[in-house]
């Protein structure tokens, strides 16, 4: 019988190897559409806003994805055409950060390719019982 300490050992080496394997699920889903996790992760917080566009430090603060370079990730979506960036109205030191028709139109496509890779985000391994038990257990983690 395995003592506690290894089989805590072997959840933790667990959780990596899943991590990573997600990772390169979702690396593989969206090479097509030439884009990076971070950069589909900047697509699907805009496009949980739109119409409504979002300040650089509420995309920053939001983002799953470790970058912490906002400017160049956002840089590389305006060169592509997925997002735009404008002054804002209200407060002209504040830039707003919006999807295009195109941004709009690349994240629906990449978004359901990551969806289907990973089994649509695991309802197709996972009941809904076991979904809400593996948050619990992911954030009593990062608590």
């Amino acid at each position: 019988m395995k003592d506690s300490n290894s089989i805590h050992a072997l959840a933790y080496f667990n959780l990596l190897k899943t991590g990573s394997w997600v990772e390169e699920k979702l690396k593989a889903a969206i090479k097509p559409f030439n884009l990076t996790h971070a950069q589909l992760n900047t697509l699907y917080i805009l496009m949980d806003s739109d119409p409504e566009p979002v300040c650089a430090n509420e995309l920053k603060s939001k983002i799953l994805v470790n970058n912490p370079d906002i400017t160049r990730l956002l840089d590389r979506l305006v060169s592509k055409g997925y997002v735009k960036r404008e002054t804002c109205s209200v407060n002209r030191r504040k830039i707003d950060i919006s999807l295009t028709d195109e941004g709009r139109s690349l994240f629906s496509k990449a978004h359901l390719a990551a969806k289907q890779s990973l089994g649509n985000f695991f309802e197709n391994q996972l009941t809904e019982e076991e979904a809400k038990e593996l948050r619990r257990i992911l954030r009593k983690i990062r608590t």
